[in-house]
């Protein structure tokens, strides 16, 4: 650790999701913020406000999770990603860390992002694969599920398939990606948007499934978008354990991270 002024740091975070209750910190549970906190006050004696480019639900889990906070000591990059991983738990870890601009914010200035859901369509489990996979004992029909797929893509209003994270906020969002492909027996849904509502993706994933076993149709999955106040959803939400924050992407990062 080196004296100096006051410094802003991002970090790109990734965690197994499974024993906590979500990204955000809560009195008396394991959040994986609270984790992160923790870390950063025994090794830098502050507790700086960690802001994140998403909240990932209870169960969820992150590959490419983006943080940032100031601390009132500067600290290399190098020494505080090593600091952090020495003191967190073995199912979270510090991927990449840097200098950040001290008007940096990772939700407010990302530019899209990436998340991914994992579905394993066999009668067998695979009880390694349990905690990071949803489940369906039959074998998925995926043409009909790409064809819905291929109706998320554009701007829309997206309130059949989630919540704003802001009371009486927009549900408006855009998406530029919506892929299906299968990996034997695992079938992943991969979607990138500007922003994602609550509950949003899992929504999507429950959907494409009533789909791909014939309980929904894409023109279900229209009438969805084209009303969203008055569709009947012919699908659950899809459970947290399967979803994968993927990526968030800057579209400036040099400007945004100094080195």
């Amino acid at each position: 650790m080196t004296a100096g002024v006051a410094a802003s740091y991002r970090m790109v975070i990734a965690y197994d999701g499974t024993r906590y209750h979500g990204w955000q910190a809560q009195p008396q549970v394991a959040t994986v913020q609270g984790e992160l906190s923790r870390a950063l006050t025994e090794l830098t004696g502050e507790t700086p406000w960690i802001k994140a480019a998403g909240r990932t639900d209870a169960g969820a889990h992150a590959h490419g999770q983006v943080i940032s906070f100031s601390l009132a000591s500067a600290w290399t990059p190098a020494a505080l990603a090593g600091g952090c991983n020495a003191r967190l738990p073995e199912d979270i870890g510090v991927l990449e860390t840097a200098l950040a601009g001290s008007d940096f914010h990772p939700r407010r200035q990302a530019w899209r992002r990436t998340y991914r859901y994992l579905i394993r369509d066999a009668a067998a489990p695979d009880p390694v694969e349990r905690q990071y996979e949803w489940r369906i004992p039959r074998e998925l029909e995926l043409t009909p599920m790409r064809s819905a797929a291929r109706l998320l893509p554009g701007t829309h209003d997206f309130a059949a398939f989630g919540s704003s994270p802001l009371p009486s906020g927009s549900t408006t969002r855009t998406v530029d990606r919506a892929e299906i492909e299968r990996h034997g027996r695992v079938v992943t849904l991969e979607v990138r948007a500007d922003a994602f509502l609550r509950g949003m993706m899992r929504n999507f994933a429950g959907a494409l499934v009533a789909v791909g076993t014939g309980r929904a149709s894409p023109t279900d999955l229209a009438s969805a978008l084209a009303d969203p106040v008055g569709a009947t959803r012919k699908w659950g939400t899809a459970p947290a354990h399967g979803l994968h924050q993927w990526q968030v992407q800057y579209r400036a990062p040099a400007a945004e991270v100094q080195t």
